[in-house]
């Protein structure tokens, strides 16, 4: 602040000082000013760009070419209206659903007449003396319909301890999608914007946009709700006893060691839904009669486990026995 009115005066001293240069930067602000104001006084005819906006397309049709972006109206008026113009931002919306159809030309028409009264409300200032063009024509040809898959592709990072519960739940698993045939013929899966998400600790809502791969495909709707359940885990260690598979009756065989030590993970709100009769691990003495080594594989029956459980490890991975 005190800068500012370091400046303030050191400008206010300079004009006020009756130096020859200072009544030179003097003369020459009040001539630019005058210059302005004359120039800016005066009447000019330009032409001015009005946007347009089209709404409410038929969902089942899409346009052969694309439309005029803008209308070009020639206008007439002071420049003070012509420097105001250029900080105003308008458009006119073009709803299809309201226009007039030529069945001869398979086209929506709109006319510059109809809304003439409009425009020049919004252009006040301005006399309009020609819009060009003076009709638009919107062609349009049937869209082909087909069911696709929708999928939602992850960027997760949980934080330590934390992970994906469940699977995530989308509110449309399938959707409608209209378009030209040589584009829907080749789509099968359409994709959402990414579900992006740092950090996570607790459960995931939103609201993702779906992504179309060409601008003439489009669906009725546009918007796919999300929910993924996460939970804290905690790791669980277990010993575990190792039980033999098609092992000969009458035959004694020591196992060595005739245990593992397994972990796994699981939501803490879990843990008491495990038991240790929930894993099955074992050897299967026919790998001998293919082998005839002393050493067995160790396995797990995945089918047996919860599938609330996550990450199961165990060791070791290879035992010896010992036939009597």
């Amino acid at each position: 602040m005190k800068q500012l009115k370091d400046l303030f005066k050191k400008i206010l001293n300079f004009f006020t000082s009756g130096t020859e240069r200072s009544v030179l930067v003097i003369c020459f602000l009040v001539s630019s000013l005058f210059w302005v104001l004359i120039k800016f006084s005066k009447e000019y005819t330009y032409y001015i760009d009005y946007p347009i906006e089209i709404v409410n397309q038929p969902i089942e049709r899409y346009l052969k070419e694309p439309p005029l972006s803008s209308l070009k109206i020639k206008v007439k008026g002071f420049g003070f209206n012509f420097l105001k113009e250029t900080f105003v931002r308008r458009n006119i919306k073009l709803d299809v659903s309201k226009l007039n159809y030529l069945p001869s030309k398979e086209s929506y028409f709109w006319l510059t007449e109809s809304n003439l009264p409009e425009m020049a409300i919004e252009l006040n200032g301005f006399s309009i003396i020609e819009i060009e063009p003076d009709s638009l024509f919107l062609s349009y040809s049937n869209k082909t319909k087909k069911t696709v898959e929708v999928r939602v592709p992850l960027q997760l990072e949980f934080r330590e301890n934390y992970i994906q519960y469940s699977s995530l739940k989308i509110s449309r698993s399938n959707i409608e999608v209209y378009g030209p045939s040589h584009l829907v013929d080749t789509l099968s899966v359409l994709y959402t914007e990414p579900l992006i998400s740092m950090d996570v600790v607790a459960d995931i809502d939103a609201e993702l946009r779906l992504v179309f791969p060409d601008k003439l495909l489009s669906s009725r709707d546009t918007l796919i709700e999300v929910h993924l359940d996460v939970a804290r885990f905690t790791q669980i260690n277990k010993v575990i006893p190792i039980r033999l598979k098609n092992f000969p009756k009458g035959s004694t065989l020591s196992l060595k060691p005739s245990e593992v030590e397994l972990s796994f993970w699981i939501a803490m709100q879990d843990v008491d839904k495990v038991s240790d009769s929930d894993f099955y691990i074992y050897c299967d003495y026919n790998e001998v009669l293919k082998t005839k080594s002393s050493v067995l594989n160790v396995f797990i029956d995945d089918a047996k486990y919860p599938s609330i459980v996550k990450r199961v490890k165990y060791s070791p991975t290879t035992i010896e026995f010992v036939d009597y």
